[in-house]
């Protein structure tokens, strides 16, 4: 019984360090995808794409990495357009999707059945058949369109629009737009509470944070950042207790007290922070630096930076899942 207890206990580090997961960051300049060991803050492995890269999105099994690529041809959809898969495991791309053209950033939807992707030259948003491949629908929002958010239950997609400065909803069991909201100016992106009742916005005009009933489709407040801060990408913890808003020309992190509605902290990171992600556990917080191409790694507890890693060319998105 002892040697049996021992053997449990030897191999209780082996376990929690296979469980640890991957951060997958996108490199825009590079046509990279940078893959991160967290468990070390490591990188482990450069993917090469081609095309730009940009948004990334981890399925919730865990088992496919999508990333959105795109070319430089404007108002048009170029052979380079697509949204691909990467099997998690061997790392290697496995599918390729039609997204429309100049797809930015994206969802997928909880049964892994849908892609929802913002398709900032054409000022829509497409729907994506995954079993198929092929684009099912073409829908209307603001004007360039770019963050795209998928609340818990899989029932609401936001997409923020940049130019327009709205937000647009998609019920997703009706595959149609039903709702649209102004926000302040320059929506980037869009984050919900893990209970779905609140989705935040980031403003990087504005400088601010706006705050939505989601049942309602209505904003109910706003959160002033300090006057450094150009928000742009955002996240909230797995617990719903905080709001971590990467900062872009700010050069920092800001951490927002979800109950409150206050800023707690300003952590200063890497050059320009667009994507952020926070890992399941919600220990750490990774920020895409896209000046400095690089990520940086948060505390959570400390709020303080304890890693920096390259990346590549114009490190963009970061995403955070299972091996």
């Amino acid at each position: 019984m002892r040697l049996v207890l021992a053997l449990l206990l030897t191999a209780l580090p082996a376990v929690a360090a296979v469980a640890a997961p991957f951060a997958w960051v996108t490199n825009e300049r590079a046509g990279t995808v940078t893959v991160i060991d967290t468990a070390t803050d490591k990188p482990v492995a450069t993917l090469k794409v081609g095309a730009r890269p940009r948004g990334v999105e981890v399925s919730a099994d865990g088992r496919r990495v999508y990333v959105a690529l795109s070319d430089t041809a404007r108002n048009a959809k170029g052979a380079a357009d697509a949204i691909v898969a990467f099997d998690a495991a061997t790392r290697k791309i496995v599918e390729r999707y039609d997204a429309g053209s100049d797809p930015e950033r994206f969802v997928v939807s909880r049964d892994g059945t849908r892609l929802y992707s913002a398709n900032e030259d054409a000022g829509t948003a497409t729907v994506t058949d995954v079993k198929t491949k092929k684009a099912i629908a073409s829908l209307i929002v603001g004007i360039e369109p770019e963050g795209v958010a998928l609340s818990p239950d899989g029932r609401w997609v936001y997409v923020t629009a940049e130019t327009s400065n709205t937000v647009s909803v998609i019920d997703t069991r009706a595959g149609k737009v039903v709702a649209s909201f102004l926000v302040d100016p320059r929506p980037r992106s869009a984050a919900f509470s893990p209970d779905g009742k609140r989705a935040w916005i980031t403003a990087e005009i504005g400088g601010t944070i706006t705050i939505v009933d989601v049942p309602r489709h209505q904003v109910i407040g706003t959160i002033t950042l300090p006057r450094t801060a150009k928000p742009v990408g955002i996240v909230v913890s797995p617990d719903g207790k905080r709001v971590y808003v990467a900062n872009g020309h700010g050069n920092s992190v800001s951490v927002i007290d979800a109950a409150r509605a206050k800023v707690l902290a300003v952590v200063p990171v890497g050059k320009r922070p667009w994507g952020i992600a926070v890992t399941p556990d919600g220990r750490k917080i990774y920020t895409a630096n896209g000046v400095s191409n690089s990520v940086s790694v948060i505390d959570a507890a400390t709020l303080k930076v304890v890693a920096s890693i390259p990346a590549g060319e114009g490190t963009w998105g970061v995403a955070v899942g299972p091996r």
